[in-house]
């Protein structure tokens, strides 16, 4: 479906007055604060400039780690710090890596490669360091669940201090100190700092606990961590990210210094989003399209000229990264189209051969934004598939895969994202079981939702009020940016740009012409013609150029003024269900039966087309809507296509008129004698 769920700003007009009155913020910021309903204390912290992190000791088994880890500098042990392939993992390998040299300790890295090796510990990655002389492995953003491998560690005369963020099992690993938030031990007030943000506080409490010279040194490299983890922007996460900011336009970590080159950053205004979209993407590109190691290598760089060769390969690699992507989606919609009747599933389910392992993820969140659907992507390698799958809403994944745990080989993650290894010859009835899940415990699936932060009109798009947005700044999970809502927009012009990949609206916003961009898209797929009244979601965010300021308004969603997404949205659940042979209330099936009146009416609408392809969601809200309901819209298209009278896309997106058609007996379709059956029964 088209449209996604908007929830509307709420809010008593006298807590925005309060908030506004008690922290002198403006009364946009007060209405923002208002509508996200924040406590107090969640207030006073967002808008704290004397923030300060916890006591790095108060993190469990600190002292122990401090200990062990001085012991082996004092001895000349060789110490092993073992990281992760992704941005987090990356970033905090360096922090530590870089605080114990310049303790004077003989130590190397370590980062196991995403497609070989996996995720983690494992033994032969401990039996190449024991042979390389460590007596000592320090975990960053990994170990926690490697109860076994810190096992084997230790039988081959390895210590092991683990420092970890992720949640905790029913036990720990029996290392010499096990350092991680999440223990239910931890005194402290905050649990979601990232690997970067432990690896930090490992170096401070190293330090003799004080902040001050690890944040100099390491906190633009934190923030990257924290930013590329998508932890909550709150509390001390908010605090590593804002001081990080301020510092990476003068760090001299030369890998920083030439990512902000080759991503475009160089000596611009630096936000969480800017960061989040320009250097985390190139250091994750290394781990997903060839080594994490030469990420790592090129944040250790002292050379700048070999810094800038290292930082232009990331980011060639991050092409490939993109173009992978691409590709992947496109055999994936490939498949959809082969077999439409999957769109149709509560859960999408989509197997290929020979997918790269570290990109399927990325491509599962675009499928959600694509069908609003929860969907577990499958590489198939001979006898073996393993997948990404990503949720939205309520549908809990890890759950879901529990449920279907029987037929997985190993499966882990949590509810929004998840991962798993199964057998091929499984695929087809993990497919059925976990719809077989989602239809027992939710007939109704969630839907993509939009929140809506403000409602604007054309007096609130100035500097000084969009300006005054930083004070939110940084922004990100937790603390997202604004989302703004202008309604009764007209659009104007319609302007390509960067070769057709996106577009420049010119709209008319009560009386006043502004410009709107809409990112990657092209004028081919987007639906609405000039003189269109539409309402649009977009952020707001300041430009400068040559000493100019000005607003740029980034459009993230739009859609037909009036519309009724709740309304069009339980519509939709029901013709999926009945489209899916699902049971339905009689009085459901009554209102969506169509009668051969209303099928010649649609069909002479499509006629009317003369060949040309439309969305067929925006053809129903132009031709139909206020007539009939979408269901019996939706259930229309699918007789007129299977007579041969319409060609509806296989994703559903579009329709258009069956060239050459003859006459044709309504009688002579399935799907109309089955809901004609299904009434009279």
């Amino acid at each position: 479906m088209l449209f996604s769920k908007w929830r509307l700003p709420r809010f008593d007009v006298r807590e925005s007055r309060l908030i506004q009155a008690e922290y002198g913020v403006s009364p946009m910021i007060a209405d923002i604060l208002a509508a996200r309903k924040l406590p107090p204390v969640e207030i006073a912290e967002l808008l704290d400039d004397d923030f300060s992190l916890e006591d790095p000791m108060l993190l469990p088994d600190m002292e122990k780690a401090v200990e062990r880890i001085n012991q082996a500098v004092d001895a000349g042990e060789k110490i092993a710090v073992y990281g992760d392939y992704d941005c987090d993992g990356v970033t905090a390998t360096v922090i530590l890596v870089t605080f114990l040299q310049s303790m004077g300790a003989d130590v190397f890295y370590y980062i196991p490669e995403r497609l070989d090796e996996g995720y983690g510990l494992n033994a032969a990655a401990l039996d190449e360091i024991k042979d390389k002389g460590a007596s000592l492995v320090i975990t960053v953003d990994n170990g926690i669940s490697a109860i076994k491998e810190v096992e084997y560690a230790l039988a081959i005369g390895l210590s092991v201090v683990v420092t970890d963020h992720h949640q905790v099992g029913a036990a720990l690993p029996a290392a010499a100190a096990v350092v991680n938030p999440h223990r239910k031990d931890y005194p402290g007030d905050f649990r979601e700092l990232c690997g970067a943000g432990v690896a930090l506080k490992l170096c401070a409490a190293l330090d003799g606990g004080d902040y001050e010279q690890v944040l100099e040194s390491f906190g633009a490299l934190a923030a990257v961590g924290t930013v590329g983890d998508i932890v909550p922007l709150r509390a001390e996460n908010r605090f590593l990210v804002k001081k990080g900011m301020e510092q990476l336009p003068y760090t001299e970590n030369l890998g920083l210094q030439a990512l902000m080159e080759v991503s475009g950053l160089k000596d611009k205004p630096l936000n969480a989003q800017k960061i989040a979209f320009g250097i985390v993407p190139r250091i994750n590109a290394a781990g997903r399209m060839g080594s994490a190691k030469l990420a790592a290598e090129l944040l250790l760089c002292e050379d700048e000229e070999r810094a800038l060769q290292l930082a232009r390969e990331v980011d060639a690699l991050n092409v490939s990264r993109r173009n992978e992507e691409d590709e992947i989606l496109l055999k994936v919609q490939e498949q959809l189209k082969a077999s439409p009747e999957m769109l149709l599933d509560r859960v999408l389910v989509v197997a290929s051969e020979g997918l790269n392992h570290g990109v399927v993820g990325i491509v599962s969140s675009r499928l959600i934004n694509l069908y609003g659907k929860p969907n577990i992507i499958l590489s198939v390698e001979g006898d073996t598939a393993t997948g990404s799958a990503r949720s939205l809403g309520f549908f809990s994944l890890y759950q879901a895969l529990s449920a279907c745990s029987g037929l997985l080989q190993k499966y882990g993650g949590h509810k929004a994202a998840a991962g798993m290894t199964i057998n091929t010859a499984d695929i087809g009835e993990f497919q059925k079981e976990i719809n077989r899940y989602a239809r027992e415990f939710h007939d109704k699936m969630p839907a993509a939702e939009q929140v809506i932060d403000k409602e604007l009109h054309i007096g609130d798009i100035n500097v000084d009020d969009v300006q005054a947005l930083e004070l939110l700044e940084p922004c990100g999970e937790g603390n997202p940016q604004p989302v703004f809502l202008l309604r009764r927009c007209v659009i104007e012009a319609i302007q390509p740009l960067g070769g057709d990949k996106h577009l420049k609206l010119k709209v008319n916003f009560e009386g006043k012409s502004i410009y709107v961009l809409y990112f990657r898209m092209s004028t081919d797929q987007f639906i609405y013609p000039v003189g269109s009244r539409v309402d649009i979601l977009a952020n707001l965010e300041l430009n400068e150029f040559r000493d100019k300021v000005s607003i740029a308004v980034k459009l993230r969603d739009i859609r037909p003024t009036g519309f009724d997404d709740e309304k069009m949205q339980n519509a939709d659940h029901f013709y999926q269900k009945i489209r899916r042979e699902e049971p339905v209330e009689r009085k459901i099936l009554a209102i969506s039966v169509p009668t051969a009146d209303e099928l010649r009416a649609t069909y002479k609408i499509i006629r009317q087309l003369s060949g040309r392809e439309m969305h067929m969601d925006l053809l129903y809200l132009r031709a139909f809507a206020g007539k009939i309901n979408y269901c019996k819209y939706r259930l229309m298209l699918d007789i007129l296509s299977e007579l041969s009278l319409v060609s509806v896309a296989p994703d559903f997106s579009s329709v258009k008129l069956c060239e050459g058609a003859g006459k044709v007996n309504l009688e002579d379709s399935a799907i109309l004698r089955g809901l004609q059956d299904g009434l009279n029964t």
